[in-house]
């Protein structure tokens, strides 16, 4: 039998952002009148790999633990897993996101990475849910080698089965000549997008399909570009968090400070003082950059962190961030998020946002502002 505890998630392809619009609506529309793909409604939240088997069951995160060198482990942190448990007398595996009804992923992990005891008081009177979107194996019959149309049927069964308020299925229905209706009904009503997935892909763990456009996300993009100026940088995530800690070669003397270069899992293991650490944080690269724009009174307005830098960039921060300060550069993302804003627009943010241009030369940064944003919206 497959060893779903050890086996890598499926990574699920996206077009690059840089991708013409009119050819990626046209490639949308393709897939559609093929009648090869089906969809589904594209939430926010964190996920998770539900198995279950009679010797061993647990809910593990996409991330790997430094600690443990395995998959991490959230069984105890959600209120539904009994549950889960008790509805399989056969292995069972399952995919799905953790979410909560008006938090998003960032809102999630932060009780997720909490102790037990934290975790689950931060969800006394509001629960976590778990929303079921693919199923791997159910009770013994492994489907890992099935299309996904196949395997997504079982989702009515598996949901039935563990009969809980906490526990839903995605719904999946044709992607066909009225997907752009649909698409637009669902940004209408503050929806993230849609995943498209063709009716006889595999799941391939550690990759992306066999083949590009098997599997896409489809997210709403703002309609005009923002034009913000650089005023911070976000630091990195320090920690290593890749599968491959046996032959890293980017540690930290922990009780020295110094950075070191070189294969030191053997003296980790040991006890020894090394940590490794992610490629940014080893090499002083920020994790994003802090964009803002200026309001009616001239004063600068916080509107995101960028990421997805180049590294030639992260260097010239690193080396020279006061001439970067103030930087214009136009950034595309998902959508424009009020939530938060008062009324003047003050809180206004940008979601899932990705940087297009680098507009030293060619913008003043006076032109950066939280007007030209809202005159776009309204």
């Amino acid at each position: 039998m497959t060893d779903f505890f050890t086996m890598e998630p499926m990574k699920y392809y996206a077009p690059a952002a840089s991708m013409d619009r009119e050819a990626f609506h046209k490639k949308l529309e393709q897939m559609a009148n093929s009648g090869n793909y089906i969809m589904s409604l594209k939430t926010d939240g964190n996920w998770a790999r539900g198995i279950i088997t009679p010797e061993r069951s647990v809910l593990q995160t996409r991330g790997i633990s430094v600690k443990t060198h395995t998959y991490g482990e959230i069984q105890d942190k959600v209120m539904f897993w009994d549950s889960v448990v008790n509805a399989f007398s056969k292995p069972t595996v399952i995919l799905g996101e953790i979410f909560r009804e008006g938090d998003i992923d960032r809102d999630i992990g932060s009780i997720l990475r909490c102790l037990t005891d934290k975790a689950l008081s931060r969800q006394k009177n509001n629960p976590l849910h778990w929303r079921i979107f693919d199923v791997l194996c159910y009770e013994g019959k492994e489907l890992i080698d099935c299309g996904v149309e196949e395997r997504v049927s079982y989702i009515p069964k598996v949901v039935a089965q563990i009969n809980s308020p906490l526990v839903e299925g995605v719904k999946y229905e044709p992607m066909d000549e009225t997907f752009f209706d649909k698409m637009n009904d669902i940004f209408a009503a503050g929806g993230e997008g849609a995943v498209v997935y063709k009716k006889s892909a595999k799941y391939e763990p550690g990759k992306r399909g066999p083949h590009a456009w098997d599997s896409c996300k489809v997210k709403q993009e703002i309609s005009n570009d923002v034009d913000a100026v650089i005023t911070g940088l976000i630091p990195c995530e320090k920690s290593y968090n890749g599968k491959d800690i046996g032959h890293w070669e980017l540690w930290e003397n922990s009780r020295t400070g110094q950075l070191v270069f070189g294969e030191y899992f053997g003296a980790y293991q040991n006890g020894e003082p090394y940590i490794p650490v992610s490629r940014n944080y080893f090499n002083g690269f920020c994790g994003a950059i802090q964009v803002s724009v200026y309001d009616k009174n001239n004063n600068l307005i916080p509107l995101c962190a960028v990421a997805g830098l180049t590294d030639e960039f992260k260097i010239n921060l690193r080396d020279d961030f006061d001439s970067w300060y103030l930087c214009p550069v136009t950034i595309g993302g998902m959508m424009v998020s009020t939530a938060g804003a008062n009324d003047d627009g003050i809180g206004i943010s940008i979601r899932h946002p990705y940087l297009k241009r680098i507009r030293r030369d060619d913008l003043n940064p006076s032109d950066c502002t939280l007007k030209k944003i809202l005159a776009q919206e309204n």
